[in-house]
């Protein structure tokens, strides 16, 4: 496989993969966002709408950093808790690479309504920070948990569904390089072409030559 076909297949793969996440997110949300209580979201049977504006919450207190290596934070997990830290049945965990320090966090907690959208379809919590959170709050139940990324921009339909087809056709595209299906059918030699007209000559040549004689014949 050439390097140019390699990047025509991890680009396709990456679009489309991308392309059909963010659709997936776009026929399962509304073009405003839905504003909703924490504890009506926290229902089992709460919206299934994925764009949101979630009041009437405070903040938990047992956050969960992602570090660069620099020291800064890439992003941080932060419970939507009731009063008294009381999670809702259905937990919900806001999500955020926006806040890189303890600056940032504290402008965050000071907000009182949070839009977003709920990611999962895309992005879960992970094993991994649940074992974090299971450490902080032993006693709440995670895998049901939902992921509310903050200030995430709700996508297009008008941009996803042009973006995976792209994916596919790139995909395609990469398919046909790899399996020659764009090779060009070679075409006969211009040698082979003179040889043949040669030998039509020939033959056109020995056949007058054979009137000739008989013609000679019957006059003798």
């Amino acid at each position: 496989m050439s390097y140019i076909t390699r990047i025509l297949f991890l680009l396709g793969i990456a679009a489309t993969i991308f392309g059909v996440m963010e659709s997936m997110l776009a026929f399962n949300g509304t073009s405003e966002p839905e504003e909703v209580t924490l504890t009506a979201l926290g229902q089992p049977d709460g919206t299934d709408n994925v764009h949101l504006t979630i009041t009437d919450f405070e903040y938990g207190e047992g956050v969960v950093f992602e570090e660069k290596k620099n020291g800064d934070w890439n992003q941080i997990w932060i419970p939507l808790v009731l009063p008294g830290e009381t999670w809702t049945e259905r937990p919900i965990v806001a999500n955020t690479s926006a806040v890189k320090n303890e600056a940032d966090l504290e402008r965050l907690v000071q907000r009182r309504s949070l839009t977003g959208v709920v990611t999962n379809i895309s992005k879960g919590l992970g094993g991994e920070k649940k074992k974090q959170f299971n450490m902080m709050y032993p006693d709440v139940n995670l895998d049901e948990a939902l992921v509310f990324q903050v200030d995430r921009r709700f996508p297009s339909l008008l941009f996803t569904i042009p973006l995976t087809l792209v994916g596919v056709v790139l995909l395609l595209v990469a398919a046909g390089i790899t399996f020659g299906f764009f090779k060009h059918k070679e075409k006969p030699s211009t040698e082979h072409q003179m040889d043949s007209g040669s030998a039509w000559a020939e033959e056109s040549d020995n056949s007058e030559e054979n009137i000739n004689h008989r013609s000679e014949d019957r006059n003798n």
